[in-house]
């Protein structure tokens, strides 16, 4: 296994140290060793300066390379998390990218552990969203009354049973903008929800009669909103009361 980068930081402080210890004592051998005055300053004048050029450059080395190596570590790791934050958590990490240093190899293998708690937590909401979903489903379709969800643009989300059998010709894709009923009685329904929904008012047993008949309808609507409180579509049942054929 490769060094860390805190390791290496360390070897290159102690391998400094000892440069300088080791001009310290090139210094005290070339005095012990001396026997002129003259030449002893100029021993000592040349073993400064190449000490001092060794040191120099080996301080250029550590002021570039150190950051360098952290750098580029923290960009792997940075683009792992940008890479999450962008919600793909399906990320295959290379934990051997980071074997270089133990302590960001811990990030990754945090972040990994955090993946996969994240991808069985939303295994699990994925889950029961889905069972909650057809509970809600089911519960709509045992009613008797007419049920349809709209959003605001007049798309229509879901159709209960009932509606499928009293409206064929609407599906899951229709838009109420665009239902056309030859029978007045059932326009007038769709119209009153169209007009809910244009203004975002709720509709309490708003009744639909045909005059002369004993056929009628009996409308309620709640209007969904965000979180901003906007209007974002519709919940409508319609209960049809007596005999009335759709031509």
């Amino acid at each position: 296994m490769k060094r860390s980068i805190k390791k290496r930081y360390h070897l290159m402080i102690i391998l400094l140290f000892a440069l300088i210890v080791a001009q310290f004592f090139v210094v005290l051998f070339t005095i012990g060793k001396a026997n002129s005055l003259y030449v002893l300053a100029s021993d000592i004048q040349s073993i400064m300066i190449v000490f001092l050029f060794a040191i120099f450059v080996y301080m250029i080395l550590i002021y570039n390379y150190l950051p360098y190596r952290l750098s580029r570590a923290v960009k792997r790791a940075q683009e792992l998390i940008d890479e999450i934050s962008s919600g793909n958590y399906q990320i295959d990490i290379d934990s051997t990218r980071f074997e270089h240093d133990h302590d960001f190899q811990e990030l990754i293998f945090s972040l990994q552990k955090m993946l996969d708690i994240i991808m069985r937590f939303d295994a699990v909401k994925a889950d029961k969203i889905y069972e909650h979903h057809q509970r809600i489903n089911q519960l709509i379709n045992l009613l008797p009354q007419v049920v349809m969800i709209v959003n605001v643009n007049g798309d229509i989300v879901y159709i209960n049973d009932v509606f499928r059998k009293r409206f064929p010709s609407i599906s899951d894709t229709s838009n109420l903008n665009e239902v056309i009923q030859k029978d007045d009685f059932y326009a007038r329904i769709f119209d009153v929800i169209t007009e809910s929904l244009r203004f975002g008012n709720n509709i309490y047993d708003q009744k639909v009669e045909v005059e002369g008949s004993s056929q009628m309808a009996l409308i309620k609507g709640s209007i969904i909103r965000n979180r901003k409180g906007i209007a974002s579509g519709g919940v409508y049942t319609v209960e049809l009361i007596g005999e009335h054929s759709q031509d």
